[in-house]
């Protein structure tokens, strides 16, 4: 039951100027600190002229971001690429300085691939992945030796430096499958729940108008009150004609029929008034099946017999169960083939609303997973319809807010369709009358 229409969520990739050029702050200050640890204390030559020319041309270039971008701008995927891609050459062209894969340091090349995966598409991150492994690959062959103090080289043996080449490899490619699983997961999650707040605000705005109207009627009913009152008070004055009075009664006149207009508003629109806030349960459903119908599949709403009362329970007009109702059971209806049936009885305490069609059903490879967004939705006529999968997951968490709990499932055989189990705490917001 996810079959709905498309929403693309404007989900922001690249990397804000402030966090690049803290990071790149630091990396410089690490650099520093380490070059001179391994000059000052392990007393090795290293080519120093080179390797702080390397290190200043970072920050150089760090220095270059502040005038060209705003502290809080949020750079492009393809200024994020670059900037990154600089970032692996500079630290390859130290590198390349200090020992090449014997330098441990080798693996602060993990540093910015990481940041890609988090911040980049994949197709940018998969070119500054090649580019890393072509760079370390080069390294392995060619660097500058690292020469201890007695001007002796340190040489690990070629065994080693193949071993640090494939873990390096191995961790890059590990990591970029882990992260990017993960962050691609987070977005799609980041994305749909967006789209979640954007459907229920809506919802909410519009259940927020007779709390509008009322405010509007309160606000308006003084200066009604005072413009009636002068014009009472002019129709009092004998130097005004007969047609001057004749105006101000009509005044007078159409001014009441204002103030009457506004009061019943403020009346019809009382926040507390549980005709306006609360709908019986069999109402709520009769309500909700004219979804079903305009699609022109039949509608069927059946309460336990054992429970006829259940269908005078009063239940609040909440945003989040309405439009969670509203998207399973438009689902419904759009996989049903004859047939939604919509059931109710009491189960530990609870109301047991059951939604079932008789289509096609879910899945097995999606049953697990329905809940999350941006899957596959249900086969229909055969055909696998591809959705986002947002409609349920905005159900579910939805429900989640309101403490319902939801269960899927097929139709045991030889019975076809899906079923939408959901649990509604009564004492949680309803009460009977």
């Amino acid at each position: 039951m996810t079959s709905e229409r498309k929403y693309s969520p404007n989900l922001e990739l690249g990397v804000r100027v402030r966090t690049i050029v803290y990071l790149r702050w630091i990396a410089v200050f690490g650099q520093i600190l380490t070059c001179s640890v391994v000059g000052g204390i392990l007393n090795f030559n290293l080519p120093w002229f080179e390797v702080y020319l390397t290190i200043f041309a970072l920050a150089a270039s760090n220095i270059l971001l502040y005038p060209r971008y705003p502290w809080h701008h949020r750079l492009s995927e393809t200024a994020t690429t670059i900037v990154i891609c600089a970032d692996i050459f500079q630290l390859a062209l130290l590198v390349y300085f200090t020992g090449g894969l014997s330098n441990p340091f080798v693996m602060l090349f993990i540093v910015p691939i990481a940041i890609s995966i988090s911040n980049l598409p994949l197709r940018s991150t998969s070119i500054l992945i090649v580019i890393t492994l072509a760079l370390i690959s080069v390294l392995g062959f060619f660097h500058y030796p690292l020469i201890q103090e007695d001007m002796t080289y340190l040489v690990n043996p070629p065994i080693l430096i193949i071993g640090i080449w494939i873990s390096l490899l191995v961790t890059i490619l590990f990591l970029s499958a882990y992260m990017g699983s993960l962050t691609r997961e987070s977005r799609e999650v980041a994305g749909a729940l967006n789209v979640t707040e954007e459907l229920l605000s809506n919802e909410q705005n519009l259940s927020s108008l007779d709390g509008l109207a009322a405010a509007a009627a309160h606000q308006l009913g003084t200066p009604l009150g005072t413009i009636n009152l002068i014009a009472s008070e002019l129709m009092k004055n004998e130097k005004i004609s007969k047609e001057g009075k004749e105006d101000l009664e009509v005044l007078s006149q159409e001014i009441n029929k204002c103030k009457n207009i506004l009061s019943s508003l403020g009346e019809e629109s009382s926040l507390d008034d549980d005709i306006v806030n609360k709908i019986e349960l069999h109402a709520l459903l009769e309500e909700l099946s004219e979804l079903i119908k305009v699609k022109e599949i039949n509608a069927k709403i059946v309460f336990s017999s054992e429970n006829d009362n259940l269908r005078f329970y009063l239940i609040e007009r909440r945003s989040e169960l309405l439009l969670g109702l509203s998207n399973i059971i438009e689902n419904a209806a759009e996989f049903a083939k004859n047939l939604v049936l919509l059931s109710v009885d009491e189960k530990e305490g609870q109301i047991h609303l059951k939604i079932e069609d008789d289509g096609e059903g879910f899945p097995n490879d999606i049953m697990n997973r329905l809940g999350d967004p941006y899957i596959s939705s249900r086969s229909n006529d055969g055909l696998k319809e591809k959705g986002l999968g947002l409609g349920f997951f905005i159900s579910k968490t939805l429900f989640e807010r309101l403490g319902i709990r939801v269960e899927i499932y097929n139709k045991a055989k030889p019975e076809n369709g899906a079923v939408v189990s959901l649990l509604i705490p009564k004492k949680e917001w309803s009460k009977k009358t």
